[in-house]
């Protein structure tokens, strides 16, 4: 299986993966950036949220290997915040990756004036209590998508796909021969307008 380089990953986009698998494991749209500049690449470490279970969070905290992204299953509760502005600085401070949700954080002024990749569902100041019933690292739902321990996690400002670890490399080799048809086409089929209007005419023709 192809080790996790986050080099490797560096001139792809959430566009050309997602176009990679045909569309399959993209987030649900509402799952965005706080802050559009940011990136996130790295293995998931999955983390299930049971009956509002912020505990969960820090045990993720705890237990997450640096560069790991934190991928919470919220269930899609838009209620309260399983995060803020301390969670994130200490999930800087480990060394991880980003933190993606599909549910709420908090702080989100300062959380999208940082430079840790934090991708959520919406934005809400209430925090829920510690229950002690959430999961780590099994396998969830999240944004829509299966997402189980170790898969790829890459987010932009289009949004978060997951790719699945055993397909990262025939996936991460599509998405690149596509950005690079993508520039060609930016760099030469504009300005060749005999071979534009061949393109525009092949691609909406049966």
């Amino acid at each position: 299986m192809m080790t996790f380089l986050k080099t490797d990953w560096d001139n792809v986009s959430s566009t050309s993966l997602s176009d990679a698998m045909h569309g399959l494991q993209t987030m649900d749209s509402c799952i965005q950036p706080l802050n559009r500049r940011m990136c996130v690449a790295g293995p998931a470490f999955t983390v299930q949220i049971v009956q509002n279970d912020c505990a969960v969070v820090f045990q993720a905290l705890r237990d997450a290997a640096p560069g790991s992204v934190l991928v919470i299953a919220a269930n899609g509760t838009t209620d309260v915040a399983f995060f803020g502005e301390i969670v994130v600085a200490i999930a800087k401070e480990k060394g991880l990756a980003g933190i993606v949700i599909d549910g709420c954080a908090r702080d989100s002024l300062a959380l999208s004036q940082n430079d840790f990749p934090v991708f959520v569902k919406g934005i809400v100041p209430r925090i829920p209590a510690r229950v002690f019933l959430g999961e780590v690292q099994k396998d969830v739902q999240c944004g829509g998508v299966l997402v189980r321990p170790g898969d790829i996690v890459f987010g932009d400002a289009d949004g978060v796909v997951i790719i699945p670890q055993e397909q990262q490399a025939p996936v991460l080799a599509k998405a690149q021969a596509k950005e690079k048809l993508d520039q060609w086409k930016m760099e030469h089929l504009l300005h060749d307008p005999e071979a534009l209007e061949k393109f525009l005419t092949d691609t909406c023709t049966p």
